[in-house]
């Protein structure tokens, strides 16, 4: 039986009385445990306990980049329109809110002020602090909201299980001198983010960039402060991308932006931002201290899908060869890549 067979079976007819509820919830606590990712449990509870409770909309909150704020990763959307992406709790409010005392700043974190009938359902781990949160918006039959909290709870062991798979995989995917995302993730996200974009006729941008001068840092100051500024310029751009962007170092002192749903032009304003916060200040000023810092700048090129490529290879290569020429010139600027056809004249 599949969870769609399973959510029909467990869904009561007009007029017709649920069923006991410990069969609802093993079936729904085994439509939960079929996905091993954190995200697609998240997609599946929501599911399950939108329909249940009959509500507006179902969204659960999992923990991001911060463990300690939790952020939207699944929703249930049956009526109205609700728009989360904005939303962020820390665990001492998502505690409070558990516990039946709503932080005065909840309503502007999900958009406005929230339905009368909202309820929070926690999913706890073996610590005090939830590890998730499932957040129900205008529920029309309350009396399943304690079925979805049993449902919640019997999914616990799942949930932890996802997040240790996921920080494990976090770990795998991380470089480690610079904290962002190498060569091999970049890889895998990018051949995903093509084919989405390519589902959904939207566009995907690609930044590439090189630093001016590591080479001399090196043979200056060690290979330890050349790493110490492959750092910085992590942090620098971390801070001027958006939440779904994703940084990768693609090999020395090379780094790729994957930025979904974003033109060239989009692309331009953000390498420009980037551009600026690595060559508007000093790298290794606090290691140096009297003697001052060192002043780096990167060569950027930009290539966009579908515009400029179709294909992965592609798209990389002529993002490549964007750069290659500010690298041979002047440096310290940004070139977009020529359209497909353009360069031969035709």
């Amino acid at each position: 039986m599949d969870g769609a067979e399973r959510d029909r079976e467990c869904q009561p007819g007009a007029g017709e009385r649920p069923g006991p509820a410990s069969s609802r919830v093993l079936a729904g606590a085994l439509d939960v445990a079929a996905d091993l990712d954190f995200d697609g449990q998240a997609r599946t509870l929501a599911r399950l306990a939108a329909r249940w409770t009959d509500a507006d909309a179902a969204f659960v909150l999992g923990p991001e980049e911060d463990p300690q704020v939790l952020v939207p990763v699944a929703s249930e959307q049956r009526r109205g329109e609700w728009d989360l992406s904005g939303a962020r709790l820390s665990l001492a409010d998502v505690r409070a809110w558990a516990e039946g005392e709503p932080p005065a700043s909840l309503g502007s974190s999900f958009g406005g002020t929230l339905p009368a009938a909202s309820h929070p359902v926690a999913l706890r781990g073996k610590g005090a602090d939830p590890i998730a949160m499932l957040v129900l918006l205008g529920v029309r039959a309350p009396g399943a909201v304690t079925e979805v909290s049993d449902l919640a709870e019997a999914c616990r062991r799942f949930f932890e299980n996802a997040c240790h798979v996921r920080a494990i995989r976090e770990l795998v995917i991380q470089d480690d001198t610079v904290q962002c995302y190498n060569r091999r993730y970049f890889e895998e996200f990018l051949t995903e983010e093509l084919a989405r974009a390519s589902r959904f006729h939207a566009p995907l941008s690609l930044i590439f960039f090189d630093m001016d001068g590591l080479k001399q840092v090196n043979s200056l100051l060690g290979h330890a402060m050349g790493s110490r500024c492959l750092y910085e310029v992590s942090v620098r751009v971390r801070g001027k991308v958006r939440k779904f962007d994703r940084l990768f170092r693609f090999g020395g002192d090379e780094f790729c932006i994957v930025l979904p749903e974003t033109e060239w032009h989009g692309a331009l304003e953000v390498a420009e931002r980037v551009r600026v916060a690595i060559a508007g200040k000093l790298f290794l000023a606090a290691e140096l201290g009297e003697k001052g810092g060192v002043k780096m700048t990167a060569s950027f090129g930009i290539a966009s899908f579908p515009l400029h490529a179709r294909a992965k290879g592609e798209l990389l290569e002529r993002a490549d060869w964007a750069m290659q020429r500010v690298k041979n010139g002047l440096k310290n600027a940004i070139a977009v890549a020529e359209i497909a056809g353009e360069e031969h004249g035709s």
